[in-house]
């Protein structure tokens, strides 16, 4: 039986998975929260832990994970800017501060990070035959 290793996907995929993390974190502060954002943020956290998991031991199956992430990081990302898209037009019309958007802004980049990170993955080969 042949070992299986782990492939630079799979480190592509915990890194999408970490800034998954932070972007579920910095999401508590946005003015308007949406709550299934924190469940796709925290999904797509939990699929990097059980792809690299199954790297070692199902690898075809496991390059398919940074696929599911990168779905689950942009929606959370289009369904956190949809409650914030008023605030956004305060802003620009200058009715209100940067401030009041300035955590849903950093939300935004790391979820978007973390899913072009994923993305990038998806290109690469998560489990390798050894």
């Amino acid at each position: 039986m042949a070992k299986n290793k782990l492939g630079f996907g799979a480190y592509m995929s915990i890194v999408a998975g970490i800034l998954a993390v932070v972007a579920c974190v910095l999401y508590r502060t946005v003015m308007y929260r949406y709550q299934p954002v924190f469940y796709m943020l925290i999904g797509a956290a939990a699929l990097a832990v059980i792809g690299l998991l199954l790297a070692k031991s199902v690898p075809v199956l496991a390059n398919y994970i940074p696929i599911l992430m990168v779905f689950l990081l942009f929606s959370a990302a289009v369904w956190g800017t949809m409650l914030m898209v008023n605030q956004i037009g305060y802003v620009v019309a200058g009715l209100d501060g940067m401030d009041t958007i300035l955590s849903y802004i950093m939300f935004v980049g790391f979820t978007v990070a973390a899913g072009i990170v994923a993305l990038i993955a998806s290109f690469l080969r998560v489990g390798e035959k050894a």
